[in-house]
């Protein structure tokens, strides 16, 4: 064995147990978390607060933090705990999928696609933690582009997170080699090398990230900010909204093992996310009737809960060869020096989330004019460079597929230019298993059932191909991975047809499930669910599209909008309050 080889096999064997005792470390810290908190739990029940907000993820956290600031009392409720400070290095993100910190919601068997993956499953993994997904997730900060938001979102330019004072914003401080080759290779076939979050939305740029002083910056940092009128409650998995008619007047939930009641005054809030939250509403009868009747739900709200599920896809993985160096290898993150650039400097390796290069454009299906449809990511290492012990585990590629496709790349030096799809025609559902709320809901996003949705992820794999014949990336030596996917070989390789089987094969979540509460069908534009009263959503599950572009971004600054809004209704009936207490006064002196 020569000696690069034997250095990655023994890189192999460490990075292995690392991740081993990474995740055995995760575990004991949690379980002394949950142990600490249930010997001072001192919950009483039948608390009443001014808001009660489930779910302490992107949204749930800045919005708890935004009432709370405005003098109300708020109740934040979360089905996980707190987290250790060393998830908060980049480079682990990986690690964090399929963790304690994890949901590990796993879809339905997909009719269209999936097809590499077992049980044709797609893995979808959701935050179960304070800062719920902003915790797991590889910290992107993509805004998207004017026209999603124009029709129900119209001001959202005045809500730039770069400018705001509640999160961090920073570049990558760290980056490889590929960085640069990256953009030489996108101004060569003619696009703009740009700030997209601040430009024409459209182009290809350094990623930035949610970041602060090299370490992750997740939702959950808010609430440091303002304890006074700010309550938390963890480990806590609410069950169902209670009402007295149709106005929402608290939440039960349950925590070890016993059941409570809390009661609001002003509203309930949903930020439970996509998944989460129409789970909570169809078990408290707010959801398609046909669906709450079928499993004896008395139903409230008849309304399409559940529906419209959209989710980013992405392909590609480790289709491009280098015959130069690897940017970035397990050796390299294993380094002592990694280590001691992050742990004393906060720079280096260790700050990297991954991803190199993003951009957004245009496939020929779309007129240029509008939102882009393809998403690039450009990512310095393959899921073959752990040989199979992790990444390909939790995206839940199977061991055929492994075996026969990516295990012959282990030694290779490989990159992914992993295109995504942006608006996806395919919409899927969510629906109940049960009345239990111990049971996973039912996920089938029904990937890829509009044919045009793979049309547009060949075009972007076309448009690596177009990359692949630059000179930049020539310079490297960068090459197609030319061995047929399994269960593709009948089809003529590079030809449209061999695509079409390669994407249905290696379809894959780029994390970004939304849609489910849908702004328009479920809420109003002031986050209200049709047909009742005090009960709010504010998650992603309200968006009627999908950004064009990760979506932590407009989650954040969604929840920064209706923070906006709940304080402008407080200060309209302050004012009216006001005003009839001055005119009564007044009445009072002249009589």
């Amino acid at each position: 064995m020569e000696l690069s080889s034997l250095l990655r096999y023994c890189s192999f064997l460490i990075y292995n147990l690392s991740v081993y005792l990474f995740v055995y470390y995760l575990n004991i810290y949690n379980s002394w978390e949950i142990y600490k908190d249930w010997w001072l739990n001192d919950i009483k029940g039948n608390d009443t607060y001014d808001y009660i907000v489930v779910g302490a993820g992107s949204a749930g956290s800045v919005l708890a933090s935004k009432l709370s600031e405005d003098g109300d009392k708020v109740l934040l409720i979360e089905a996980g705990g707190a987290s250790p400070s060393l998830i908060n290095v980049p480079i682990i993100s990986p690690a964090l999928q399929e963790s304690i910190y994890d949901w590990r919601y796993v879809t339905t068997s997909q009719a269209h696609a999936c097809k590499g993956l077992i049980n044709n499953q797609s893995i979808w993994p959701r935050g179960k933690v304070f800062g719920g997904t902003s915790r797991l997730n590889y910290m992107i900060y993509a805004r998207g582009h004017p026209d999603d938001f124009k029709e129900w979102f119209p001001d959202f330019q005045e809500f730039s997170l770069e400018e705001s004072e509640i999160v961090s914003i920073e570049d990558l401080n760290w980056s490889t080699k590929l960085t640069e080759i990256m953009l030489k290779a996108v101004e060569e076939l003619g696009y703009t090398v740009q700030n997209i979050n601040k430009n024409s939305n459209t182009g290809f740029m350094k990623t930035k990230v949610f970041m602060k002083n090299g370490e992750r910056w997740s939702s959950d940092r808010v609430l440091e900010k303002n304890k006074n009128n700010l309550f938390t409650i963890n480990y806590a998995h609410v069950d169902k909204i209670l009402f007295q008619s149709k106005k929402a007047v608290g939440v039960e939930f349950l925590k070890f093992g016993k059941m409570y009641k809390v009661f609001a005054k002003k509203g309930v809030i949903l930020s439970a996310g996509a998944i989460g939250t129409p789970k909570i509403l169809m078990l408290s009868g707010v959801g398609p009737k046909s669906h709450l009747d079928d499993l004896k739900i008395d139903v409230v709200s008849d309304l399409p809960v559940g529906q419209n599920l959209m989710d980013h896809i992405i392909t590609g993985l480790d289709l491009v060869i280098l015959n130069s160096s690897q940017p970035v290898s397990i050796i390299d993150v294993l380094s002592p020096l990694s280590a001691f650039q992050y742990f004393f400097h906060k720079k280096g390796l260790w700050s990297f989330n991954g991803i190199d290069v993003i951009g957004t454009f245009h496939s020929s299906l779309q007129n240029k004019s509008a939102a882009p449809d393809l998403e690039l990511m450009v990512m310095p290492i393959g899921i073959s460079q752990d040989n199979g012990f992790s990444w390909r585990k939790a995206m839940g590629i199977s061991d055929k597929v492994f075996q026969e496709y990516f295990a012959p790349l282990t030694y290779k030096n490989v990159v992914t230019l992993a295109p995504v799809l942006l608006h996806p025609k395919s919409l899927g559902e969510i629906k109940l298993n049960s009345k239990n709320p111990r049971e996973s809901p039912i996920i089938n996003p029904k990937y890829l059932s509009n044919k045009e949705d793979v049309e547009i992820l060949i075009e972007g794999i076309l448009f690596v191909k177009q990359l692949l014949e630059t000179e930049a990336m020539k310079m490297l030596g960068a090459h197609l991975y030319r061995k047929p996917f399994p269960g593709c070989e009948e089809r003529t390789f590079d030809s449209n047809e061999y695509w079409e089987c390669y994407v249905r094969h290696l379809t894959l979540t780029s994390y970004h499930p939304a849609g489910t509460s849908r702004m328009g069908s479920v809420v109003d534009e002031s986050f209200r669910i049709y047909n009742t009263s005090n009960l709010f959503v504010v998650d992603a599950s309200v968006f009627p599209i999908l950004p064009s572009g990760n979506i932590n971004a407009a989650v954040v600054m969604l929840a920064e909008k209706a923070a906006q809004l709940f304080q402008q209704r407080k200060r309209k009936k302050s004012n009216q309050l006001f005003a009839k207490c001055y005119v009564r006064n007044i009445f009072f002196l002249r009589s």
